[in-house]
């Protein structure tokens, strides 16, 4: 594949990527082309309750390729998800050994398995074997050690897994300081299995610089950066819009508060959804830090509408650099 027409993918984020926050999005913006949904845990029951699979249900997803994503330390649980998700058509899912969070990790779920190689293989071993659907996997560096993935690589490499994504950050930083391309550089070198890179991309010269340090790498996941700035498909891609980018903006939140609307009771569970989504959209307004002072103290959703629109109709666009 070109590397000037590299595979884009949307990160899971969990509570703020939601199916939701996924159709609104395709709809206003172009250059993605696959999502990931955020993490589905699994569970120790004999039959799956149907809600849990609403997020990836075909009818809700059907602009854009999905890959569901797991969390679990259990190799029978997951297996019973993966079934799950294959009758539902779906021919790939994510073990999510990435999730940062403390209350997730100390469950030895998520990044919390990076410091385990022995329990790692065990997981994988039965999961592989039985899994009717491929299997990728999500990572971090490690815990506290940035050196626990590179020690944890043999391991993946013994597995038929389709994508190793790497997020170049230990799960202590969280999302502090920067990722760290030189301990990316050595996972690389060491995996077998094909690589995509998700950190920090936000903007089309960061993107550059990622591509051209790593030029085999042409799958990339797209987190905050592209919440914060939804033109970056486009830019990384080269698609071109004559569509001023606050009236994009403007037309994408419009479309977004009103499908909560449509779903949530009630303003404070709709104006909690729309905060967050402030929280990434606003860094890139010229108006975006008295703007989101503002909004965060609206109890209303009139009052918060009426916010939007003032400072939207006189906010301009800076670009990132």
């Amino acid at each position: 594949m070109s590397v000037s027409r590299p595979t884009l993918v949307l990160a899971p984020m969990r509570g703020v990527t939601t199916l939701y926050y996924r159709q609104a999005f395709v709809q206003h913006f172009a250059g993605l082309d696959c999502v990931m949904a955020p993490f589905i845990p699994t569970v120790s029951a004999e039959r799956i309750n149907p809600k849990l699979l609403k997020e990836v249900l075909p009818e809700n997803n059907g602009d854009l390729p999905l890959i569901p994503q797991l969390i679990s330390n259990n190799a029978d649980d997951f297996v019973q998800m993966a079934v799950a998700l294959a009758d539902l058509g779906y021919d790939e899912v994510n073990l999510n050994m990435g999730c940062p969070h403390k209350p997730i990790r100390k469950k030895r779920r998520g990044s919390g398995l990076l410091p385990h190689p022995d329990l790692v293989e065990a997981l994988l071993d039965p999961i592989c074997a039985r899994s009717p659907i491929k299997v990728s996997v999500k990572v971090r560096l490690g815990v506290a050690d940035k050196s626990e993935l590179l020690k944890l690589v043999p391991v993946l490499n013994r597995f038929p897994l389709s994508e190793i994504i790497v997020h170049p950050r230990t799960a202590e930083q969280m999302y502090d300081g920067s990722v760290d391309l030189d301990a990316f550089a050595e996972v690389v070198a060491a995996l077998t299995l094909p690589v995509c890179y998700n950190g920090d991309i936000g903007s089309l010269a960061f993107y550059q610089n990622v591509q051209h340090r790593f030029p085999a790498i042409h799958r990339f996941m797209l987190g905050r950066g592209l919440l914060a700035n939804p033109f970056l498909c486009e830019e990384i891609k080269g698609i071109d819009s004559s569509v001023e980018h606050i009236q994009r903006i403007t037309a994408f939140h419009d479309d977004l508060v009103g499908r909560y609307e449509a779903v949530l009771h009630g303003d404070y569970s709709v104006l909690g959804k729309m905060k967050e989504f402030w929280i990434y959209q606003t860094r890139h307004l010229s108006n975006g830090s008295k703007m989101f002072k503002k909004l965060k103290k609206a109890q209303r959703l009139s009052t918060y509408k009426e916010i939007v629109c003032e400072f939207l109709s006189a906010a301009e666009w800076v670009r990132p650099v």
